[in-house]
């Protein structure tokens, strides 16, 4: 296992790993992003920065919505980036499109309040 540094990639997540990612305890934020997405290299940075401020409260995987199709399918991903708000395994907000950090962190705190339904922070 590396030691994570500053611009350590998210850890990622296939559909073997993600029963056990989606259902862990507290709040996920599941990043369904591409390689050919320039919006998505334009969030990791933000989302890499976040996983490391919210360790321990919240985590962030990165999912490839082109190598996992079912798992796109299964939260009806239809635009990259698509950031989905899991709280104890149950969806409870998404966001489409490249966001900035503050609004990014507003859904964050939003999702750690136990608050439902986010569309925004």
């Amino acid at each position: 296992m590396s030691h994570a540094h500053p611009h350590a990639p998210l850890p990622s997540v296939d559909l073997a790993g993600f029963s056990t990612v989606a259902g862990a305890p507290g709040v996920t934020v599941l990043d369904f992003g591409a390689e050919r997405c320039p919006p998505c290299r334009v969030m990791e940075p933000i989302l890499v920065a976040l996983a490391a401020e919210y360790a321990g409260r919240a985590r962030i995987a990165a999912i490839d919505a082109d190598r996992e199709l079912e798992l796109a399918a299964r939260f009806n991903v239809r635009s990259l980036p698509t950031l989905v708000f899991l709280r104890d395994g149950t969806e409870v907000g998404r966001v489409i499109g490249s966001r900035s950090r503050a609004f990014v962190t507003g859904m964050l705190d939003r999702a750690l309040r136990g608050d439902t339904a986010i569309a925004g922070p």
